[in-house]
């Protein structure tokens, strides 16, 4: 076999690795405008009243308390992670109810407060544990 020549395997996993890096670089292009994701709030977005959300901006990761809905129930809400977005923005994961019926939710800051966000999962991501 004359030198720089390809081998079967070595040329498959040439392809692998080229497959790999031009699907990478595509997701980068989309940014954070991308497939899933909302376009940030402008920058003279109101914040949110919301309980939920307010009670998301001051708490801390692992937090977990009884909060009052804007609907007027009560929920067990668990902070579960603070986190910079691609955007920029710190982000913050809560869980909603406990056992079979958590939901997740999602609140991100804007200047002068913290907005509800959608989550980039359908059904708004699976529950951690």
């Amino acid at each position: 076999m004359p030198a720089g020549s390809f081998s079967g395997p070595l040329l498959r996993r040439a392809m692998v690795v080229l497959v790999g890096v031009l699907a990478l670089s595509g997701c980068a292009r989309l940014g954070a405008d991308g497939l899933g994701s909302r376009p940030a709030p402008p920058a003279g977005a109101a914040a949110s009243t919301d309980p939920l959300v307010v009670w998301a901006g001051r708490a801390q990761p692992g937090a977990v308390e009884r909060v009052t809905l804007a609907d007027g129930q009560t929920a067990q809400v668990r902070m579960v992670r603070a986190y910079n977005a691609a955007s920029g923005r710190e982000c913050r994961e809560l869980l909603v109810g406990s056992g079979m019926v958590e939901r997740a939710r999602l609140v991100c800051a804007v200047p002068g407060g913290w907005v509800e966000a959608r989550p980039l999962l359908r059904g708004g991501g699976a529950a951690r544990p």
